[in-house]
């Protein structure tokens, strides 16, 4: 035990007389550490920000699409559009999904007041505002009966609310969507973005509106929303779906669907997946940085054993085994990289407060990733350090002895 406090206290004097080198030396691993740590916390921030907008969404929902491939960069619509003879059919036979909103999506350019701003409008029906547990700040929704006889009302989120009415009270005035006007019924609550898709980049309108309005003609729908009965029946409402849209669809027995019914957990699955491989892929370039670090490491200690050479012949000399240079150099290696390691753990969770002050997105500074950055560094330091430290041991005394 004696040996090693001494080992050490020889390895800390020498990194502390070389303060400025040594400093350097360890900034790529502090870099590094801290790179690590700041990725993967922001893929975990990411994950959980992507699973609280799908959760605002409602947690009996599901969406029903036409089937598409991706091919060749783009998603090609492999089956029949979901229509409204669709929706009618679940309207009508539906028992485990009680509430049901087609979903017209278009990209479109706003006009109000104050300006002008290219935005998301997405024609739904009233049952959408159930089904995506959405709530008003202020105004109201359009009714049924808006929808059903095509009112050119809308309700707005709040970004659009601040592009459009800077400081102004939007209810009842009119905003342009490609040179239709809409009447602003409602503002919605603000749901906020923290670095993702902004929720309140929107524009709610009467589906039989936008259709007849901004399509030019009936066409089918983007998806159909649902909610189910309640969160136990989810798995019934989709067998249920399935059965009613093949049925529609007239799908023989032993066919494939020509359509696709995700859940908010398999929606969640899919997405925590995806933050999950780009967390993984961001965490490995940022680990470069830690090897080129670690060849910074081996590359001082290379000039070290140069530098000490008569130190280490003197010892071999007096007795000193091969091991005792060998532990020597390899702990003086260890101690540079863990140092680097602690100072870079400060690096990155400074580094995701600022990111969260500048950005307010929210990245949880997640423990694992703490330990990966520090084991990564303690690697590092062996890795590395093996290489001088076994050219150290394995230098001839009376060589080392004669070296000016």
């Amino acid at each position: 035990m004696k040996r090693f406090l001494k080992i050490f206290k020889v390895a800390f004097l020498s990194i502390y007389k070389n303060r400025t080198r040594s400093l350097l030396t360890m900034l790529g691993i502090i870099i590094g550490v801290g790179a690590v740590i700041m990725t993967i916390s922001a893929g975990e921030g990411a994950t959980l920000e992507v699973e609280n907008q799908i959760s605002g969404l409602g947690t009996n929902l599901l969406m029903i699409q036409t089937k598409s491939e991706h091919k060749a960069g783009i998603n090609v619509r492999m089956g029949r559009p979901i229509d409204e003879k669709d929706f009618d059919m679940l309207k009508k036979n539906s028992v485990w999904m009680p509430q049901l909103s087609p979903l017209v999506a278009i990209g479109a350019q706003a006009i109000g007041p104050s300006g002008y701003k290219s935005t998301m409008v997405y024609g739904v029906a009233y049952d959408y505002f159930y089904i995506t547990s959405r709530a008003l700040q202020t105004g109201s929704f359009f009714t049924e009966d808006d929808v059903r006889t095509a009112k050119k009302y809308c309700v707005i989120g709040q970004t659009i609310r601040e592009e459009l009415f800077p400081g102004e009270d939007p209810i009842g005035h009119q905003i342009r969507i490609d040179k239709v006007p809409f009447t602003v019924l409602g503002l919605l609550t603000e749901e906020g973005s923290g670095g993702m898709q902004d929720m309140d980049d929107i524009i709610l309108a009467p589906y039989t509106t936008i259709q007849n309005r901004l399509y030019g003609h009936q066409r089918g729908y983007t998806m159909i929303l649902g909610s189910a009965l309640s969160e136990d029946h989810i798995a019934d409402a989709e067998i249920e779906t399935s059965e009613l849209l093949r049925e529609s669809h007239k799908i023989m027995d032993g066919d494939e669907d020509d359509f696709e019914i995700m859940t908010q957990i398999e929606l969640q699955e899919i997405t925590g997946n995806v933050t999950g491989i780009l967390t993984i892929l961001l965490g490995a370039v940022a680990s470069i940085s830690l090897i080129v670090g670690g060849i910074g490491i081996m590359n001082i200690m290379l000039v070290s054993v140069t530098e000490r050479t008569r130190e280490i012949g003197t010892r071999l000399a007096i007795g000193a085994r091969e091991s005792d240079i060998l532990t020597q150099f390899l702990i003086e290696a260890i101690v540079l990289s863990l140092v680097g390691g602690v100072l870079g753990i400060a690096f990155g969770i400074i580094g995701n407060q600022i990111i969260y002050k500048v950005t307010g997105f929210f990245i949880p500074t997640v423990g694992y990733s703490i330990l990966i950055g520090f084991g990564f560094s303690a690697l590092v330091g062996v890795a590395f350090g093996y290489f001088p430290a076994r050219k150290a041991a394995k230098l001839n005394p009376i060589d080392a002895l004669r070296y000016e």
